[in-house]
Protein backbone atom coordinates (compact mmCIF):
# COMPACT_ATOMS: atom_id res chain seq x y z
CA UNK A 1 0.00 0.00 0.00
CA UNK A 2 2.66 2.59 1.00
CA UNK A 3 4.62 1.56 -2.20
CA UNK A 4 1.50 2.56 -4.58
CA UNK A 5 1.05 5.51 -2.45
CA UNK A 6 4.42 6.60 -3.29
CA UNK A 7 3.93 5.90 -6.89
CA UNK A 8 1.11 7.65 -7.08
CA UNK A 9 2.38 10.79 -5.42
CA UNK A 10 5.76 11.08 -7.81
CA UNK A 11 3.30 10.09 -10.80
CA UNK A 12 0.87 13.68 -9.65
CA UNK A 13 4.38 15.14 -9.41
CA UNK A 14 5.73 14.30 -12.62
CA UNK A 15 2.58 15.00 -14.70
CA UNK A 16 1.68 18.09 -15.91
CA UNK A 17 -2.59 17.54 -14.63
CA UNK A 18 -3.50 20.89 -16.21
CA UNK A 19 -5.86 21.62 -13.24
CA UNK A 20 -3.78 24.98 -14.16
CA UNK A 21 -2.04 26.32 -16.78
CA UNK A 22 -0.19 23.70 -18.10
CA UNK A 23 3.80 23.67 -17.63
CA UNK A 24 5.95 23.92 -20.54
CA UNK A 25 9.84 23.71 -19.87
CA UNK A 26 11.80 26.70 -22.11
CA UNK A 27 8.66 28.32 -23.32
CA UNK A 28 7.44 32.15 -22.38
CA UNK A 29 4.05 32.00 -21.88
CA UNK A 30 1.09 34.77 -21.09
CA UNK A 31 -2.52 33.75 -20.29
CA UNK A 32 -5.60 35.62 -21.40
CA UNK A 33 -9.33 35.16 -21.01
CA UNK A 34 -11.34 33.58 -23.32
CA UNK A 35 -12.99 36.30 -24.96
CA UNK A 36 -15.95 36.27 -28.26
CA UNK A 37 -15.41 33.71 -31.08
CA UNK A 38 -12.65 31.16 -30.22
CA UNK A 39 -11.65 30.42 -33.84
CA UNK A 40 -11.04 34.33 -34.15
CA UNK A 41 -9.35 34.59 -31.14
CA UNK A 42 -7.02 32.38 -31.38
CA UNK A 43 -6.29 33.34 -35.36
CA UNK A 44 -5.80 37.23 -33.67
CA UNK A 45 -2.91 36.03 -31.50
CA UNK A 46 -0.57 35.19 -34.21
CA UNK A 47 3.02 37.43 -33.51
CA UNK A 48 6.12 37.52 -36.27
CA UNK A 49 7.71 34.52 -34.73
CA UNK A 50 7.47 30.72 -35.98
CA UNK A 51 7.30 29.54 -32.51
CA UNK A 52 4.01 31.40 -31.71
CA UNK A 53 1.51 29.15 -30.14
CA UNK A 54 -2.08 29.38 -28.41
CA UNK A 55 -3.30 26.51 -26.53
CA UNK A 56 -6.62 25.78 -24.17
CA UNK A 57 -7.55 23.04 -21.91
CA UNK A 58 -9.86 20.46 -22.96
CA UNK A 59 -11.91 17.56 -21.21
CA UNK A 60 -10.84 14.54 -21.81
CA UNK A 61 -14.14 11.91 -22.90
CA UNK A 62 -12.36 8.68 -23.71
CA UNK A 63 -13.30 5.41 -22.68
CA UNK A 64 -9.68 4.46 -21.93
CA UNK A 65 -7.09 6.24 -20.28
CA UNK A 66 -4.26 6.97 -22.51
CA UNK A 67 -1.29 9.36 -22.67
CA UNK A 68 -0.54 11.45 -25.41
CA UNK A 69 3.11 12.52 -26.02
CA UNK A 70 3.83 15.31 -28.74
CA UNK A 71 7.04 17.86 -29.65
CA UNK A 72 6.33 21.26 -31.24
CA UNK A 73 9.19 20.55 -33.52
CA UNK A 74 7.32 18.23 -35.65
CA UNK A 75 4.16 16.22 -36.13
CA UNK A 76 5.14 12.75 -34.61
CA UNK A 77 2.21 11.85 -31.60
CA UNK A 78 2.73 8.86 -29.49
CA UNK A 79 -0.37 7.57 -28.10
CA UNK A 80 -0.41 5.02 -25.91
CA UNK A 81 -2.88 3.26 -23.53
CA UNK A 82 -1.79 3.85 -20.03
CA UNK A 83 -3.49 3.22 -16.79
CA UNK A 84 -1.45 5.31 -14.44
CA UNK A 85 -2.36 8.35 -16.60
CA UNK A 86 -4.00 10.91 -14.32
CA UNK A 87 -5.13 13.59 -16.02
CA UNK A 88 -9.01 13.92 -17.14
CA UNK A 89 -8.10 16.66 -19.74
CA UNK A 90 -5.22 17.37 -22.54
CA UNK A 91 -3.87 20.71 -23.54
CA UNK A 92 -4.66 21.69 -27.11
CA UNK A 93 -2.00 24.01 -29.09
CA UNK A 94 -2.59 26.12 -32.05
CA UNK A 95 0.27 27.47 -34.15
CA UNK A 96 -1.31 30.30 -36.31
CA UNK A 97 0.75 31.74 -39.59
CA UNK A 98 -1.00 34.58 -41.83
CA UNK A 99 -3.64 35.12 -39.48
CA UNK A 100 -4.30 31.30 -39.84
CA UNK A 101 -4.51 28.00 -38.29
CA UNK A 102 -1.29 26.36 -39.38
CA UNK A 103 -0.14 23.56 -37.37
CA UNK A 104 -2.58 21.56 -34.50
CA UNK A 105 -0.73 19.50 -31.56
CA UNK A 106 -2.36 17.53 -28.43
CA UNK A 107 -0.87 16.01 -25.54
CA UNK A 108 -1.60 14.73 -21.97
CA UNK A 109 -0.34 12.96 -19.39
CA UNK A 110 2.93 13.92 -20.46
CA UNK A 111 5.53 16.76 -20.59
CA UNK A 112 5.96 18.65 -23.47
CA UNK A 113 9.29 20.71 -24.53
CA UNK A 114 8.69 24.27 -25.63
CA UNK A 115 12.66 25.02 -26.31
CA UNK A 116 11.92 29.01 -26.73
CA UNK A 117 8.38 28.83 -27.97
CA UNK A 118 5.84 32.42 -27.01
CA UNK A 119 2.38 30.50 -25.91
CA UNK A 120 -0.68 32.43 -25.39
CA UNK A 121 -2.72 30.55 -23.04
CA UNK A 122 -6.38 31.19 -22.89
CA UNK A 123 -8.10 30.50 -19.68
CA UNK A 124 -11.81 29.78 -19.66
CA UNK A 125 -12.40 28.40 -22.68
CA UNK A 126 -15.96 26.91 -22.96
CA UNK A 127 -15.52 23.19 -24.35
CA UNK A 128 -18.37 23.53 -26.53
CA UNK A 129 -17.23 26.48 -28.12
CA UNK A 130 -13.90 24.07 -28.70
CA UNK A 131 -15.82 21.60 -30.16
CA UNK A 132 -17.64 23.60 -32.16
CA UNK A 133 -14.23 24.86 -33.69
CA UNK A 134 -12.72 21.75 -34.30
CA UNK A 135 -16.12 20.43 -35.91
CA UNK A 136 -15.92 22.99 -38.33
CA UNK A 137 -11.95 22.35 -38.78
CA UNK A 138 -12.72 18.86 -39.71
CA UNK A 139 -15.31 19.48 -42.36
CA UNK A 140 -12.92 21.50 -44.62
CA UNK A 141 -10.85 18.94 -45.63
CA UNK A 142 -7.88 20.38 -45.58
CA UNK A 143 -4.37 19.13 -43.94
CA UNK A 144 -5.46 20.10 -40.42
CA UNK A 145 -8.92 17.83 -40.52
CA UNK A 146 -7.03 14.71 -39.43
CA UNK A 147 -5.76 16.61 -36.84
CA UNK A 148 -9.22 18.44 -36.06
CA UNK A 149 -11.33 14.63 -36.01
CA UNK A 150 -8.33 13.23 -33.75
CA UNK A 151 -8.78 16.02 -30.93
CA UNK A 152 -12.93 15.27 -31.28
CA UNK A 153 -11.80 11.39 -30.87
CA UNK A 154 -10.65 12.91 -27.38
CA UNK A 155 -12.48 15.73 -26.59
CA UNK A 156 -15.76 15.23 -23.87
CA UNK A 157 -18.43 16.22 -25.87
CA UNK A 158 -16.97 15.14 -29.53
CA UNK A 159 -18.75 12.15 -29.87
CA UNK A 160 -21.70 12.95 -32.04
CA UNK A 161 -19.87 15.63 -34.27
CA UNK A 162 -17.59 12.64 -35.60
CA UNK A 163 -20.89 10.07 -35.45
CA UNK A 164 -22.19 13.03 -38.17
CA UNK A 165 -18.49 12.95 -39.79
CA UNK A 166 -18.55 9.59 -40.30
CA UNK A 167 -22.04 9.57 -41.78
CA UNK A 168 -22.43 12.51 -44.16
CA UNK A 169 -18.68 14.46 -44.50
CA UNK A 170 -18.32 14.54 -47.97
CA UNK A 171 -15.01 13.49 -48.20
CA UNK A 172 -13.50 10.01 -47.70
CA UNK A 173 -10.34 10.19 -45.62
CA UNK A 174 -12.51 12.36 -43.42
CA UNK A 175 -15.31 9.24 -42.69
CA UNK A 176 -12.38 7.29 -42.24
CA UNK A 177 -10.73 8.95 -39.47
CA UNK A 178 -13.51 9.86 -37.73
CA UNK A 179 -14.78 6.44 -37.45
CA UNK A 180 -11.41 5.20 -36.37
CA UNK A 181 -11.89 7.58 -33.36
CA UNK A 182 -15.40 6.75 -32.59
CA UNK A 183 -13.96 3.20 -31.91
CA UNK A 184 -11.51 4.04 -29.88
CA UNK A 185 -13.01 6.60 -28.12
CA UNK A 186 -16.97 5.81 -28.11
CA UNK A 187 -17.44 2.14 -27.78
CA UNK A 188 -20.86 2.86 -26.36
CA UNK A 189 -22.13 4.72 -29.14
CA UNK A 190 -19.83 3.76 -32.14
CA UNK A 191 -21.36 0.42 -33.39
CA UNK A 192 -23.95 1.38 -35.10
CA UNK A 193 -21.89 4.10 -36.56
CA UNK A 194 -19.75 2.01 -37.97
CA UNK A 195 -22.30 -0.93 -39.37
CA UNK A 196 -24.33 1.93 -40.90
CA UNK A 197 -20.75 2.53 -42.61
CA UNK A 198 -19.75 -0.99 -43.67
CA UNK A 199 -23.54 -1.51 -45.37
CA UNK A 200 -23.67 1.90 -46.67
CA UNK A 201 -20.72 4.01 -47.84
CA UNK A 202 -19.93 4.46 -51.03
CA UNK A 203 -16.34 4.04 -50.94
CA UNK A 204 -14.90 0.74 -50.90
CA UNK A 205 -12.18 2.21 -48.69
CA UNK A 206 -14.06 3.29 -46.10
CA UNK A 207 -15.92 0.66 -45.65
CA UNK A 208 -12.70 -1.49 -45.45
CA UNK A 209 -11.74 0.94 -41.97
CA UNK A 210 -15.38 0.66 -40.90
CA UNK A 211 -14.43 -3.16 -40.28
CA UNK A 212 -11.39 -2.31 -38.96
CA UNK A 213 -12.87 -0.12 -36.66
CA UNK A 214 -15.01 -2.45 -35.30
CA UNK A 215 -12.44 -4.99 -34.14
CA UNK A 216 -11.03 -2.32 -32.57
CA UNK A 217 -14.29 -2.02 -30.51
CA UNK A 218 -14.04 -4.18 -26.73
CA UNK A 219 -14.58 -7.75 -27.49
CA UNK A 220 -18.04 -8.15 -26.14
CA UNK A 221 -18.84 -5.97 -29.08
CA UNK A 222 -16.61 -6.55 -32.22
CA UNK A 223 -16.33 -10.09 -31.98
CA UNK A 224 -20.09 -10.66 -32.34
CA UNK A 225 -20.59 -7.98 -34.90
CA UNK A 226 -17.23 -9.25 -37.16
CA UNK A 227 -19.16 -13.17 -36.84
CA UNK A 228 -22.45 -11.39 -38.27
CA UNK A 229 -20.26 -9.86 -40.69
CA UNK A 230 -18.32 -13.05 -41.87
CA UNK A 231 -21.48 -15.05 -42.16
CA UNK A 232 -24.20 -12.85 -43.59
CA UNK A 233 -22.74 -9.60 -45.20
CA UNK A 234 -23.59 -9.31 -49.08
CA UNK A 235 -19.76 -8.10 -50.14
CA UNK A 236 -17.61 -10.95 -50.23
CA UNK A 237 -15.29 -7.85 -49.64
CA UNK A 238 -16.58 -7.55 -45.92
CA UNK A 239 -16.87 -10.70 -45.07
CA UNK A 240 -13.24 -11.56 -46.04
CA UNK A 241 -11.68 -8.71 -43.78
CA UNK A 242 -14.22 -9.52 -41.18
CA UNK A 243 -13.26 -12.99 -41.05
CA UNK A 244 -9.22 -11.87 -41.25
CA UNK A 245 -9.85 -9.29 -38.18
CA UNK A 246 -11.78 -12.07 -36.11
CA UNK A 247 -8.56 -14.19 -36.74
CA UNK A 248 -6.52 -11.52 -35.14
CA UNK A 249 -8.65 -12.00 -31.47
CA UNK A 250 -6.89 -13.49 -29.05
CA UNK A 251 -10.41 -14.71 -27.54
CA UNK A 252 -11.53 -18.42 -27.63
CA UNK A 253 -15.28 -16.91 -28.62
CA UNK A 254 -13.51 -15.61 -31.67
CA UNK A 255 -11.99 -19.15 -32.63
CA UNK A 256 -15.18 -20.95 -31.67
CA UNK A 257 -16.99 -18.37 -34.44
CA UNK A 258 -14.58 -18.89 -37.15
CA UNK A 259 -14.54 -23.01 -36.68
CA UNK A 260 -18.28 -22.73 -36.62
CA UNK A 261 -18.06 -20.58 -39.65
CA UNK A 262 -15.86 -23.26 -41.74
CA UNK A 263 -17.83 -26.75 -40.49
CA UNK A 264 -21.01 -24.97 -42.83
Amino acid sequence: MRTALIHAIALAIALPLFAQTPQFPGATISTVRASGDLRHQIESSSSATEKSWVGYTIPLGTERHIEICCSLDDDNVNIRTNDDALSDEAAVLYRVKDGRIASIRIFSSCAIHAHGAQITWIEGVDPRASVNMLYAMAKENTSLSHKAVFALGLHDGGTDPLIDLARHSEYSKVRSEALFWLAQSAAHKAAGALRDAVDNDPDEEVRAKAVFAISQLPNDQSIPLLDELMRTHRSSAVRKKAAFWLGQKNDPRAVQAITEYLRH
